[in-house]
């Protein structure tokens, strides 16, 4: 496989989890994750913004990346049973 297709189809893997991902969570913690990977806005940024700490801001991202990993996991172990 060309390398230039082999990265294509890894970051349409990719936007399939995240979008799994984010349909899977709490209104509050996607937008949250929006704001901080999409929106490019810092933890305070966020903080100030939806008036919550920036600890919430930063459990809330941890929380969403350990759903991704788990949703890649599961994802990758489906394409290995086919």
């Amino acid at each position: 496989l060309h390398p230039r297709v082999r990265r294509q189809r890894q970051m349409c893997i990719r936007e399939v989890i995240i979008q799994l991902t984010l349909d899977r969570l709490p209104e509050q913690r996607r937008k949250i994750f929006e704001m901080s990977r999409f929106e490019n806005m810092s933890n305070n940024e966020i903080a100030e913004k939806l008036n919550i700490s920036v600890r919430t801001v930063e459990h809330h991202i941890y929380l969403t990346l350990l759903e991704m990993k788990k949703i890649s996991f599961l994802f990758f172990f489906a394409l290995f049973l086919k």
